[in-house]
């Protein structure tokens, strides 16, 4: 008796279906959680579910669909899943704090009196310095589809073939005249007979009513002041550059010299992983069916970034300077625009 061709192939493919549920159950023992890891093979979920479906319909098309009922993997669909790092950067010195601003409202003339010694400034200091700890939302990611799409692929033939058969069923040729690209189609049309040979005719044959399994992933990052205002790298960066320190408690934003303030984030957690989404996610155009959606949060963290608030008087004036605790330079009106 003739084998089937399609037995070897559904073999095959419930072995390694067979391998990938072991992988799974192997995945999904319980681990120390300090040493959990995602699989570097994102394939296998999508695989599964893929060739669990074919198993079961070899041969059969999914009908037409533009919704998004895949399943759903990563733990980027639930901010519950997610757990944040929460850090703070180091301000300057109080001491040095205090001198940037006083400094700050120095004339000229009053500084190099000061450099040489001759008068003091009657710049003084009126109360405690306050340190204001001004969150900073940061998230790293990817988005990961797998799909079924309908093509059709276009198969050049040699030159001396009449006719074929493909899996049991004959093709139509079809007859494709191409010119040579450094003719101008102005003087072939013109010398068409006399030319004939600078054009030549390739054959190919369709095969239509392809499914492929697809993959389309994207990469993202997105950084956020706790008021919901956008970060590029370079504001990042000038805010974070100091030393940074892990922290697990609010109590640990003590600083010695100095009142505290801790300001919540107006954008809350879940916002802001929404917001991700928007940014990260991007389904593909065209599909017969989606498989699985992967959206892995590989980062996020929580930054705590110190504006050092200075009340300082010259004369009857008090007035009060605002120093960016991580540089050391007073904070001018970009840095406050990103937290007020």
């Amino acid at each position: 008796m003739e084998q089937d061709p399609f037995d070897e192939i559904i073999v095959g493919l419930e072995n390694i279906r067979d391998e990938l549920q072991t992988l799974e159950a192997s995945a999904s023992s319980p681990k120390d959680k300090d040493d959990e890891r995602e699989p570097e093979d994102l394939n296998s979920i999508a695989l599964e579910e893929y060739l669990a479906s074919r198993l079961q319909q070899m041969g059969e098309v999914p009908a037409q669909s533009n919704e998004m009922n895949g399943l759903k993997t990563g733990n980027g669909w639930d901010a519950a899943q997610i757990m944040e790092q929460v850090y703070r950067i180091d301000p300057i010195s109080m001491k040095r704090a205090v001198d940037i601003a006083i400094s700050s409202n120095r004339k000229l003339r009053e500084k190099i009196a000061i450099k040489l010694m001759r008068r003091r400034s009657d710049t003084k200091l009126v109360g405690t310095p306050t340190v204001e700890f001004v969150p900073i939302w940061k998230i790293r990611g990817f988005h990961e589809c797998y799909y079924l799409r309908s093509n059709a692929y276009k198969v050049e033939v040699k030159e001396d073939v009449v006719g074929l058969e493909v899996e049991g069923k004959s093709r139509d040729l079809i007859l494709e005249r191409r010119h040579r690209s450094f003719v101008p189609s102005l003087l072939l049309e013109r010398f068409q007979k006399l030319g004939a040979f600078l054009s030549g005719e390739s054959k190919y044959f369709v095969v239509n009513d392809v499914v492929e399994l697809a993959r389309c992933r994207s990469d993202g990052e997105l950084i956020m002041a706790g008021t919901g205002k956008e970060l590029t790298q370079d504001d990042e960066l000038a805010l974070t550059s100091w030393r940074s320190k892990r922290i697990f408690d609010q109590t640990e934003l003590k600083v010695k010299g100095a009142e505290v303030r801790i300001r919540d984030p107006a954008i809350s957690k879940e916002n802001f992983l929404a917001k991700f989404r928007e940014e990260v996610i991007r389904m593909p155009e065209r599909f017969k069916q989606i498989l699985s959606n992967r959206l892995q949060i590989t980062e996020l963290k929580k930054v705590y970034v110190p504006l050092i608030r200075i009340p300082i008087q010259k004369g009857l004036v008090p007035r009060e300077v605002i120093v960016n605790g991580t540089s050391g330079e007073l904070a001018d009106n970009t840095l406050l625009a990103l937290f007020e």
